[in-house]
């Protein structure tokens, strides 16, 4: 499964678990685990076991890049501050023009018809 790391670091080194406590911020290069290739940081001991036993759950959607790009069958680097958790899932969103331009006001106009686009490509792009 493809994903968007930087030196082998997925989601910018945030910790994709404080997304779901809404409350986004960097992980710890000392506190990491590893799925699907990739090395996770993460901000403490119980969120990396939290990770451990359920990774699918926390990563992010599309392999960490952006879901409107991904609705559009392309791959962008997100803004990790541009974030929404919806059913569940982690996505992150790019943002443009020093963050006038956010990407996640397109996709709260109609998230279930963006959605299945992406999911349709990140398919593709990894059949």
């Amino acid at each position: 499964m493809k994903h968007n790391l930087k030196e082998g670091i997925a989601a910018q080194e945030y910790d994709v678990v404080s997304f779901f406590d809404g409350k986004p911020q960097k992980g710890n290069a000392s506190i990491t685990a590893s799925f699907e290739n990739g090395t996770f940081y993460f901000a403490s001991e119980v969120n990396k076991s939290k990770f451990e036993k359920s990774p699918a759950k926390f990563a992010p959607q599309y392999g960490g890049y952006c879901a409107i790009a991904m609705s559009e069958g392309a791959e962008a680097n997100p803004n990790p501050k541009s974030w929404e958790v919806r059913d569940g899932k982690l996505y992150f969103f790019t943002r443009m023009f020093f963050g006038i331009i956010d990407a996640k006001r397109q996709w709260v106009k109609k998230p279930e018809e963006l959605r299945d686009l992406a999911d349709a490509a990140w398919a593709k792009m990894n059949a």
